[in-house]
Order: structure tokens, then C-alpha cells, then sequence
């Protein structure tokens, strides 16, 4: 719904609501700060507030008034934030142990809905027009490494950038949050003319401290209603000094040239949005001539990604969905389908990970550890719950495909016989366990439940476990979590997939995907800089295309392993071919 049908029931809270909380005015910057733990020039001109107030009955430790603060900045491209912690012991989670929000760390929120007083919270992460930035603190960025989230909420790009810089005990943090991220429970672009709901929590721990300290400084939210991540009506207010009315788009038009014809091939859907000024984020839509969900995907910028031989028919609409475009069919033949590419688990293979760490890539969160392609899940404190220790992913599996039956496998084992509990939950809906499983007699709370107490021995050991979702609800959040917190054996995992089982009738038998993983290993896999290739055999031709066909790098590799450099690349799909075998990687 656009702004002005908002602005009648926005009038009745303002007098009730604006003169009891914080406000903050950001102030336009002359030039954008760098993100990188310094304290630039520029933060200079921001406005400097407290976070000194004690969420509820909790006892945080974080310096006297004026010695804990948030500054922010804006310009045309979005907001930047920067947080001055001043504590008395550094004691986050990668040092301490346990869950991230109960040791040292920031967290920010957001509210962007046009009516402020909605009862809403960030809980969830789906989009309500709240948003929750809470980056745990790592051993990787203590010094001004830059950091980049990106994930997927509500199928809309999610991308922030932050740096922490640690002087034990006190630290330093700075972000930059993207305005095109940020979209109303209407669908509508941020507002920065009117009023936007603004917290920050410092979470806080000293050494010592048991694993829930719940500790916990705010600029606003002292709890009275309910933590910000719950309900954020009781959070505080910015304004953005001279900002402008926000553009809305009239008119979406879209436009294809050519079709999809060889396996993997990509292919452009241009957008004209008018006017020239108005927001270029839109929602896309992909689905086949009959409505039903189309195997192909298409990213934000209207990139097709192919899967199967299909007919697509793409549109696109406003965030608010006041304005749609005309559709637009394109044809998609000569794919050869792997069993990678039906896998709804993303880096199930582990070959994201840092290289210098070990530490497992996205989407995986929760910790684990990657060597020789398995990852190992180091539970050190038993819990009383499983859920103690979690290690998981968001996956999306079409709504409209709820009823189809699904092979969930992966391969496990742990340095003593223990259990491990696995499940398919919706936190969007009370933590609902969706699915429906056919292996009664592994289901932990019976039922039918895809919730399994899995028996883990010590000798890696393939596990296939078969389920349909037909109790999911629309708009859920598909949370799978491997939880192993009721026990300390190390628990080692490779090879994690969810197919539908009609997917996998259509895998090419032509593509040994198994010779492919014998062949070879390529990580980090999305590349940045440099992109690794570990052969079984020497003295081997690996070539690497792009999604064209043409060739961009090929070496004769004397030994096992050879390093590319692509930092030249640009961004897109490519190929490593190497004895016959081809695997894929994004830069």
C-alpha cells in the first residue's frame, strides 16, 4: 500500500508515541566514511548519542555516560552507522563459547513501516519492515576486516557491510546498510523524509560469566513492551536531515532477446523502470505457462538461471506491487541436469569455506569446521536441550511443491557413538516441524514429524531419510538444523542433499557427478581473488570458461594442485574442466 493511505492511521499515534522516545537527526555526509574500523574525518560532522540505558533488570558493564555511543551518517546510497564500545573484559562468543547474543556483540534495528506503533518485531527475519543486523564477532575481524552478509529474506537481496576493530577490552564498529535493502510491510521504499524507528543493543559479557549472562546496554528499548528483535514499539526515532520524498515507479517494462539453448546458458531479461529516477529494485516472478513453479530461478538483476527444459514466463512488479509489468515467455532446452543443481541444500559439499580458518561458508550458520571437504561440528559444552549446539541453513523449497515426496541424505559420523537430532522447522510459525516423514521409525516426537533422533556410530555412514512438507505454511521460514547439543562427541558430516525425488528422475546419465568429485576439488566456490584446483592425478590440462563458452584461463598442472588467479573476472557463472569432468564456481 503507497504512503498516503498510511498517513490517517500514522496521525493517531505521532502525539502518543514521538515525545516519549529518543531521537536522533542523521546528518547527510560531505564524503562517505570508509568502512574499515577507523574513525574517519567525516564522523566528525554525525551527531553523538548514548547507549546507556540497562535493558530491563540486567546489569551490563560498558563505561560510564558518553563512553558507549552510535553516531550515524547518510548519503544517497544508504546509512552508515558507527558504534564506540567502551567494556571492562572482551568476551565474545568465538572466545567464550556458547550462543553469539549472550556474549559481546552489537546488534542494530530497524523499523521502516510508515506506522511505527505496529506491535511488530525483526523475530523471524521475514518482511515486517523490521530488520535485525547481528553479525557475530570473530576471530576474523578483530583488526578492520571488512565483512560482507549477504542472504535472501522474503526473496529480496539482503547485503550489508560491516568491520570490527578490537583494543581489548573496548572495540570499534562500523557499518554500511544499503536504503535499496530496506522495503515496508506494504512493500514500499523506505521513507527518508518521515520518522524511522532506530535501536542499538550492546551485548555484553565478562570472563567468568556463565553461558546466559544476559547482559545488555540499549540506546531506547528498555524492555518494557519486549526486546526490539520481538516488538520494536518502544524503540527510538531518527530523522534524516535534509532528505527527500522517496520516487515511486510508474512503470515497469521488460524486454528478452533470444532464448536459452545450451546447458547452463544464462540469459538477460532487461527492465526499463520509469521514471528515470525511481527505485531500481523490483520484485521478479518466474513460473511455467501453467502457474505452476518453474525449475529455472532468476536472479534480482534478471538474470535466468536455467535448470531443465521448460517454458518460463517472467514478470515483475514494484516492491509495493501497485505496478506490474507485462510478461514476458522464454524458451529453455539442452539442459542436462545434475544432482548438484537440484539440491536444495546450498554448499552441501562444504567447498565454501575460509581457507585461512577452515570455517564452514554460507548459508551453513552455527560453526563447523572444513577440512579434506568435511566438515566437523565441535560441541564442547553439553546442554540439556539438542538445541544447545545448532549448525544449519535457510532452504527454499516451492510452496507448490509441498506435497512431493523428498530424499533428505548426507553421510555422518562422530568420534563416539552418540545421537543427533535433525528436523525441518518454521520459526515464522511457532517452530513448526512442517514435514510429514515417511520413516516412522526414526521420527523423535512420532507423529510423522520430519524430526529424527538419528543413531550416529563412529564409521562414516550414508543416512537417507524421506519426507513430504505438506504442513507447511505459506510464507514459512525452512530452517534446517542438524542439532547436537545434548552431547560432546565431534560430529563429522559431507555430502548433505534435499532433492525432490522427481528432480532426481530427471538427472543426466551422460554426467558422472561422482567422477566429477573424484576428479576434481575447487573452493573457494564464490571466488573472489583466487580460485583452487586439487586434482587426483598429475600432470593434468584444467581449463576454465565462462558461461559462453569462452575460454578465460588453462594451465598444465605438473602436480595435484594449481591456484588461478581470477581476480579479473567479471561477476558470472564459469567452468573448471579437467579430465573430462566440469564443475562449476561463481565469481
Amino acid at each position: 500500500m503507497r504512503k498516503f493511505f498510511t498517513l490517517i492511521l500514522g496521525l493517531v499515534f505521532v502525539s502518543a508515541v514521538t515525545a516519549q522516545k529518543p531521537e536522533g537527526i542523521i546528518i547527510k555526509a560531505s564524503v562517505a566514511p570508509a568502512i574499515d574500523g577507523v574513525i574517519d574525518d567525516v564522523w566528525e560532522e554525525a551527531n553523538v548519542y548514548n547507549i546507556d540505558k540497562k535493558f530491563a533488570a540486567e546489569l551490563p558493564t560498558l563505561g560510564d555516560p558518553g563512553e558507549t555511543t552510535w553516531k550515524a551518517l547518510w548519503t544517497e546510497d544508504g546509512y552508515y552507522l558507527l558504534l564506540q564500545v567502551s567494556d571492562d573484559s572482551y568476551w565474545p562468543s568465538w572466545i567464550a563459547g556458547g550462543d553469539s547474543y549472550k556474549r559481546d556483540k552489537p546488534e542494530v534495528y530497524f523499523d521502516v513501516n510508515y506506522v511505527l506503533v505496529d506491535g511488530l518485531g525483526c523475530q523471524g527475519n521475514i518482511n515486517k519492515g523490521h530488520y535485525q543486523f547481528d553479525v557475530a564477532m570473530d576471530k576474523d575481524h578483530v583488526a578492520g576486516e571488512v565483512g560482507n552478509i549477504n542472504e535472501q529474506r522474503s526473496n529480496l537481496p539482503f547485503t550489508y557491510t560491516y568491520a570490527f576493530m578490537v583494543d581489548e577490552p573496548n572495540y570499534l564498529a562500523e557499518y554500511f546498510f544499503p536504503f535499496s535493502m530496506f522495503v515496508t510491510n506494504e512493500g514500499g521504499p523506505m521513507d527518508l523524509t518521515g520518522q524511522v524507528g532506530f535501536d542499538v543493543t550492546i551485548c555484553e559479557s565478562d570472563e567468568g560469566d556463565p553461558l546466559d549472562p544476559r547482559k545488555r546496554a540499549v540506546w531506547a528499548n528498555v524492555g518494557a513492551i519486549n526486546e526490539s528483535w520481538a516488538n520494536m514499539d518502544d524503540a527510538g526515532i531518527i530523522t534524516f536531515d535534509g532528505a527527500e520524498p522517496p520516487v515511486f515507479i510508474t512503470a515497469i517494462n521488460l524486454s528478452v532477446d533470444g532464448a536459452i539453448t545450451a546447458d547452463n546458458q544464462t540469459l538477460q531479461v532487461m527492465a526499463e523502470i520509469l521514471p528515470d529516477d525511481a527505485p531500481k529494485t523490483i520484485k521478479w516472478t518466474i513460473k511455467k505457462a501453467d502457474g505452476s513453479a518453474a525449475r529455472a530461478s532468476i536472479s534480482s538483476e534478471g538474470v535466468i538461471i536455467p535448470m531443465l527444459d521448460e517454458e518460463v514466463i517472467v514478470s515483475a512488479a514494484s516492491l509495493d506491487g501497485f505496478i506490474l509489468s507485462d510478461p514476458v515467455t522464454v524458451s529453455i532446452s539442452g539442459q542436462k541436469v545434475t544432482l548438484d543443481e537440484i539440491n536444495y541444500i546450498k554448499n552441501g559439499d562444504f567447498k565454501v569455506f575460509n581457507a585461512e580458518t577452515g570455517a564452514v561458508g554460507a548459508p551453513w550458520t552455527g560453526g563447523g569446521v572444513v577440512a579434506d571437504g568435511v566438515c566437523s561440528m565441535n560441541n564442547a559444552e553439553k546442554d540439556v536441550d539438542p538445541w544447545g549446539w545448532i549448525m544449519g541453513q535457510v532452504v527454499f523449497t516451492p510452496y507448490d511443491k509441498r506435497a512431493d515426496t523428498y530424499e533428505y541424505s548426507f553421510k555422518m559420523w562422530a568420534d563416539a557413538a552418540r545421537e543427533v537430532v535433525i528436523d525441518f522447522e518454521d520459526p515464522n510459525h511457532g517452530y513448526q516441524r512442517y514435514g510429514v516423514s515417511a520413516d516412522l521409525t526414526a521420527t523423535r516426537d512420532g507423529g510423522g514429524k520430519s524430526d529424527w533422533l538419528m543413531p550416529i556410530t563412529t564409521e562414516p555412514t550414508w543416512y537417507t531419510l524421506t519426507t513430504t512438507f505438506a504442513n507447511m505454511q505459506e510464507g514459512a521460514k525452512q530452517q534446517m538444523n542438524l542439532m547436537m547439543g545434548w552431547d560432546t562427541p565431534i560430529v563429522y558430516i559431507d555430502s548433505v542433499y534435499l532433492v525432490n525425488v522427481n528432480d532426481k528422475a530427471l538427472v543426466s546419465t551422460s554426467i558422472s557427478q561422482v567422477r566429477s568429485m573424484e576428479t576434481l576439488n575447487v573452493y573457494p566456490n564464490p571466488a573472489v581473488d583466487k580460485l583452487h584446483v586439487d586434482l587426483s592425478t598429475a600432470n593434468t590440462i584444467v581449463t576454465i570458461y565462462n558461461n559462453v563458452g569462452v575460454k578465460m584461463d588453462e594451465a598444465v598442472v605438473s602436480g595435484t594442485h594449481h591456484m588461478f588467479d581470477v581476480s579479473r573476472y567479471a561477476k558470472g557463472l564459469y567452468f573448471v574442466k579437467a579430465n573430462g569432468a566440469v564443475i562449476k564456481f561463481i565469481k
